[in-house]
């Protein structure tokens, strides 16, 4: 048995780590699967989905380290306009988004037990913006019986 939904968030800055725990819980509850996984997915490319602890100053040490790896100021061959093909009309500089993306991931898959998340105690779900403010989608999907 499956069951599909998708969550709407709209954020509001460029790097936000919102807690979307409650929203997967509640469609593990509608879902009506007792055991199985779900899987959590961003279908963006400058956003990901982690799985860590909601502490206010690990989140700020999340960024920080991310914003070393991949410093909004250096040059991005994905930022240069004048060379690249297929641009939107829309298109940002924001090749440091697609690099923190790359290496975060797209998705989590967590089990499902007597029909609740097997998250730790101190886990929780998160969308990561890393080209904030905009409106983005997160569809989860729970498989099992």
């Amino acid at each position: 048995m499956t069951y599909q939904t998708e969550l709407a968030l709209e954020t509001k800055t460029q790097f936000e780590i919102v807690d979307i725990t409650p929203k997967v819980e509640g469609a593990v509850n509608k879902s009506k699967i007792r055991s199985g996984v779900a899987v959590v997915f961003s279908p963006h490319t400058t956003a990901a989905i982690r799985v860590n602890h909601n502490e206010p100053l690990l989140k700020q040490d999340i960024m920080k380290m991310l914003y070393r790896i991949a410093p909004i100021d250096i040059n991005y061959a994905h930022d240069f306009f004048e060379i690249r093909t297929n641009l939107k009309p829309d298109e940002r500089s924001n090749g440091h988004a697609h690099v923190k993306a790359f290496l975060l991931g797209d998705s989590e898959a967590i089990p499902v037990a007597k029909g609740k998340l097997q998250l730790g105690p101190q886990q929780s779900i998160f969308f990561v913006e890393l080209d904030g403010g905009r409106k983005r989608r997160v569809i989860i999907e729970i498989l099992g019986e």
